[in-house]
């Protein structure tokens, strides 16, 4: 993103509209996937740090950045009631995303918009100018998954389980894509979409910005511009005016359609301004050739970014890994890392809950509060930051596929190294104390990692985390299996073993539980039925309208009466009906497209079901002027012979394993040797009894 305390970064930029562009690179000789792909290098956005570039490589509209590789995306959930207050100070959110927009995240907590998306590579490092946008996120790829911890069917084949010590220790979000938007020439940085909402809440920062309406005004009054100065004789006159109106957009700085009035250079270049006009794009366009870099001065100037590819970890329990795309050779730089500093690790304490209780004109209100005295978790996003024993601060690592390396305490192929400064925006922070700069709202500090020897393609990329996040570890395996084996209480028992509604949903198989075998909702889920088979397996009369917010239902007394429908979707945005199972049936499977069948013994089942509504409802007594509020769950629909496909699941709120406290949570350790002694601020432990 643009982190740039420079109001005015589109401005003054050089002009190289009339030089040839040059993509050539002395590195021709090379095979293709030994050459760079895609780099990290100075951003051609003036104050705005580092951007990613194209590498050796053209890029087509509608090709993907890289093959078959993607961002993990943490979620950091409910920061302002654990923390305690809206004032804290978290750079990370110059780098989230909408949490909406990812499937499966409106299933983490309550609220939605309480829970941010932090994309930890291409989601944190690009840079936006909006007129010149040349990637987008492909949503439809987008991965939910366990990424190698496999679940296993219980005695009956219908209750699932799994059993790891790394479940709720990394993001089950992942494959975050990219694609080309437009042709993007090799050697051109690369540019996302932050929205015009962004630079709006950050006008104090970037200045008035000039918006696609805004880029639109200009060329109007630009064209007015040359056809009035089609009159004037002389050129110089000509470039008087020009400079004119050049120099009231300088002053006028307050105004986006001003702002966007191109600032030529020399001053007073009509021509550049003609050309523009003539361009698709017009003055939007300003930038564009500037924004391309020469692949020979990426090679010296940058580094490259897709030495590693996703994949899942070989290491056990570890989720998802990263491994040499190519050859790396002892000494290279395997990727780049930038790091996001957080001044406190404490701010990603989770706190536990209290009763409260308030009087209000004889009338007692209850609510649960959060108990800063009572420390419970941390938050999943501490897992992939660096940290230091005698330090309070978080380092916390982006850039291309970093946040999938993983740990090896016996023989790491990689370390963790200082880049060198003319990588970094502010490499003298390590000589000052954190309260000096770690509050500052933008990122100056990199790390690169560093092959400890040769690392053979397709080799899995590791460090060591440090004997610290080692000995934590170990100490989580031993409490987890011996929770294993001593059974703990039911309801954890359930959590701990239960499979997720984003790894059921793919068990197209998957044999179902009645209610009487197992209510999903003490698993920690929620069962749905899909609108289309709650109409064509019986319901068809009594479904919902499109402009239908209301349910006959029957009550328990055997009436009827009319309530409000509370509407559910999947995360295609289809609607979907809470169910229960009742009954299941089974028949030799005759290749019936409509029923579910066990692939290993050949049969098919189907299900008797209740769609029903659940109805919150508060009364009032004679006795009581509080109200009493009672939940029933109506039913307003029975089906019949409903087959596997119907049925949909989604997650409990809070109910995911990374939500669990015994999920493991550890940063990694910055070696003794990288770690500034200016930064330890934390009194060193006493040894005297």
């Amino acid at each position: 993103m643009i982190r740039s305390h420079h109001p005015r970064w589109f401005l003054g930029i050089p002009l190289l509209w009339l030089l040839p562009l040059s993509s050539t690179s002395s590195s021709s000789n090379k095979r293709n996937e030994d050459l760079c792909g895609m780099y990290l290098a100075p951003s051609t956005i003036q104050g705005a740090g580092m951007g990613v570039f194209a590498g050796h490589r053209n890029v087509r509209r509608g090709q993907y950045l890289l093959e078959d590789d993607g961002d993990l995306v943490v979620p950091v959930y409910d920061m302002t009631r654990h923390v305690g207050h809206a004032k804290y100070h978290f750079l990370w959110e110059e780098y989230t995303w909408r949490a909406a927009g990812f499937g499966g995240m409106s299933e983490e907590v309550d609220d939605v918009k309480k829970v941010k998306a932090c994309s930890p590579g291409m989601g944190a490092a690009i840079n936006c100018m909006l007129p010149l946008v040349n990637v987008v996120d492909d949503f439809d790829n987008r991965k939910v998954g366990l990424s190698g911890i496999e679940a296993v069917p219980g005695n009956n084949a219908t209750a699932w389980s799994l059993s790891s010590p790394g479940a709720g220790a990394f993001s089950p979000y992942y494959n975050r894509r990219w694609k080309a938007k437009r042709y993007i020439p090799a050697g051109m940085e690369l540019y996302g979409n932050y929205g015009e909402g962004y630079f709006k809440s950050r006008s104090s920062i970037y200045g008035m910005i000039p918006f696609r309406e805004n880029y639109k005004h200009a060329d109007r009054l630009l064209r007015t511009f040359q056809r009035i100065t089609r009159k004037v004789a002389t050129e110089e006159v000509k470039k008087d005016l020009l400079i004119s109106l050049q120099s009231m957009a300088a002053i006028w700085d307050e105004s986006r359609n001003m702002n966007a009035i191109p600032q030529t250079d020399p001053k007073g270049d009509h021509a550049v301004v003609d050309w523009l006009l003539k361009k698709t794009g017009g003055t939007g366009m300003l930038h564009y050739n500037s924004s391309i870099r020469d692949l020979d001065w990426l090679d010296e100037h940058g580094r490259c970014m897709d030495n590693i590819r996703d994949g899942v970890s070989t290491i056990p329990h570890a989720g998802r890994g990263a491994f040499a795309r190519r050859k790396i050779r002892k000494g290279a730089i395997v990727a780049p890392a930038p790091l996001i500093q957080i001044s406190d690790r404490d701010i990603f304490t989770i706190y536990g809950k209290k009763p409260e209780a308030e009087d209000k004109k004889g009338k007692e209100t209850y609510w649960l509060a959060t108990d800063h005295d009572n420390p419970i978790h941390h938050q999943l996003l501490l897992n992939y930051c660096f940290g230091h024993g005698e330090s309070t601060l978080l380092l916390c690592p982006y850039g291309l596929m970093t946040s999938h390396i993983n740990h090896d305490a016996v023989a790491p192929n990689t370390r963790v190294a200082w880049a060198a400064d003319d990588q970094m925006a502010h490499p003298e922070w390590r000589e000052k104390p954190i309260k000096k700069w770690a509050r500052q709202d933008k990122a100056g500090l990199s790390f690169d990692f560093v092959a400890l020897r040769d690392i053979e393609p397709g080799e899995e990329i590791t460090i060591d985390y440090g004997d610290e996040w080692e000995e934590a570890w170990q100490r989580h395996l031993r409490s987890y299996y011996r929770e294993e084996e001593t059974n703990g209480s039911e309801s954890e028992n359930v959590l701990r073993h239960h499979l997720p509604a984003f790894e059921l949903n793919k068990l197209v198989d998957l044999k179902l539980q009645t209610l009487e075998e197992g209510d999903y909702e003490l698993q920690g889920l929620h069962l749905f039925c899909r609108k289309p088979y709650v109409e064509w397996y019986g319901a068809s009369a009594t479904v919902p309208g499109e402009d239908d917010d209301t349910l006959q239902v029957r009550t328990e007394s055997g009436g009827t009466t009319t309530i409000q429908w509370n509407e559910h979707y999947d995360w295609d945005d289809e609607v979907v009906f809470p169910c229960r199972i009742r009954q299941r049936h089974t028949s030799s499977n005759n290749n019936n497209s409509s029923s579910s069948s066990s692939s290993n013994n050949n049969v098919s089942y189907s299900y008797f079901v209740e769609v029903f509504e659940r109805y919150n409802q508060t009364t009032t007594g004679a006795s009581s002027s509080t109200g009493e509020a009672t939940t029933q769950d109506l039913v307003w629909a029975v089906l019949f012979g409903v087959p596997r496909d119907a049925f949909y699941f989604e997650d409990q709120k809070y109910r995911r394993h990374h939500h669990q406290t015994w999920s493991f949570r550890h940063e990694m350790m910055v070696p003794g040797d990288v770690f500034p002694e200016a930064w330890k601020n934390k009194k060193k432990k006493s040894t005297k009894r």
